[in-house]
C-alpha cells in the first residue's frame, strides 16, 4: 500500500511541475505577444511634410511599389510612427491634401519615342535591343507598336536593358 501511495505522490508532483512549466511557456508567450502587437518597426523623427516628402521620392524612385502616390503614402505609413508612438499618417485620416501640389503633367512619350531615343543613344537597332533583353524581337517590336501589354517581367527585361527602370519604361 505504501509503494502504491508513494507512486500516486510521485506521479502527483510530476504533473504539477509539468503544469507550473506549462504555465511559465504561456505566460511568457503572451507577453512575446504584447511585444509584437505594440511593436513598431519605424519611428520618423522629421516633419510630416518631410515624410511625405520622402514617401514620394521613394515611390518616384521604384522603392515603394504603389499604384499611385496616395496608395504609397498609405502603405509607407503603416510602418512609421512618430517619437511619442502615434501614428505619421492615420489611414482613415489621409487625403490628397497631404501630398504636395503637383504641377500639370506634361504628356508622356509614347512607348516608340521614349525607346528608339535610348535606342540611338545606344547605337542599337530594334534587334539589338531585344536580344539584349532576352526577348523575342516580335515583342520588342509589338511592344514599341503599342501592339501588346507585356508581363511585368518581360517589361522588367526591356527596362533593364536600356538602363532605366520599369516605372519609367511607359506602359
Amino acid at each position: 500500500m505504501s509503494d502504491h501511495l508513494e507512486n500516486t505522490k510521485d506521479r502527483f508532483f510530476e504533473y504539477l511541475h509539468k503544469s507550473q512549466e506549462r504555465s511559465a511557456e504561456i505566460a511568457h508567450e503572451r507577453e512575446l505577444a504584447a511585444i509584437r502587437a505594440e511593436a513598431r518597426a519605424l519611428v520618423w523623427t522629421g516633419t510630416q511634410e518631410e515624410f511625405v516628402r520622402s514617401i514620394l521620392n521613394w515611390y518616384e524612385s521604384g522603392c515603394v511599389l504603389a499604384s499611385d502616390p496616395m496608395d504609397a503614402l498609405l502603405k509607407a505609413a503603416k510602418h512609421f510612427v512618430r517619437p511619442d508612438g502615434t501614428a505619421m499618417v492615420k489611414p482613415q485620416t489621409a487625403s490628397r491634401a497631404l501630398l504636395p501640389a503637383q504641377p500639370a503633367e506634361k504628356p508622356k512619350p509614347t512607348r516608340e519615342a521614349f525607346v528608339k531615343t535610348i535606342l540611338e543613344a545606344k547605337g542599337w537597332s530594334i534587334l539589338d535591343w531585344a536580344n539584349e533583353s532576352g526577348v523575342a524581337p516580335a515583342t520588342a517590336h509589338d511592344f514599341l507598336a503599342n501592339k501588346t501589354k507585356p508581363y511585368r517581367s518581360t517589361r522588367l527585361k526591356l527596362a533593364k536593358s536600356l538602363g532605366v527602370s520599369i516605372q519609367q519604361l511607359p506602359r
